[in-house]
């Protein structure tokens, strides 16, 4: 099983797939932004959800994409958690830029912005990801939230 997760500082989407790319469920937990949740909170967000709970020892690969995850101790503190969690799993912690990056250019070059309680834009050159303007952070608030601006 392959776990796929867009996290916020509000809130988490978790999206598990089988070893074809279908769909298993999809399931919904409070943000896991590990640069503002202290370690732990960060299990307990993994606890709202039966589904994750009732899955765990399936998960193979785990891919985490969120806010929070652009600097290294907390990224790291992070993926530790999820690798003991999920201790079948190999884990991927980046920033949510990436995922938005992936989403909207893939290995094209462009310029990728988030909007929402963190606002963040970078420069993708196809292979590498810029970050060169500091993240709003909360300064716009959840207006826009989720939108992919390009």
């Amino acid at each position: 099983m392959i776990l796929i997760t867009d996290s916020g500082s509000t809130k988490c989407d978790w999206i598990a797939l089988d070893n074809n790319g279908e769909q298993l469920f999809k399931v919904k937990t409070g943000g896991m932004n590990p640069a503002i949740l202290t370690i732990e909170e960060l299990p307990l967000r993994i606890l709202e959800s039966e589904e994750l709970v009732a899955h765990k020892d399936q998960v193979e690969q785990l891919f985490f994409y969120g806010a929070g995850c652009g600097t290294e101790k907390p990224r790291l503190a992070l993926e530790n958690l999820l690798k003991n969690y999920f201790s079948n799993a190999q884990v991927v912690v980046k920033e949510d830029t990436a995922a938005a990056v992936y989403a909207a250019v893939g290995d094209e070059p462009g310029i990728v912005c988030i909007l929402g309680t963190g606002s963040n834009c970078c420069f993708s050159d196809g292979n590498t990801i810029e970050q060169r303007v500091v993240s709003l952070g909360y300064t716009l608030m959840d207006e826009a939230s989720g939108e992919l601006v390009w």
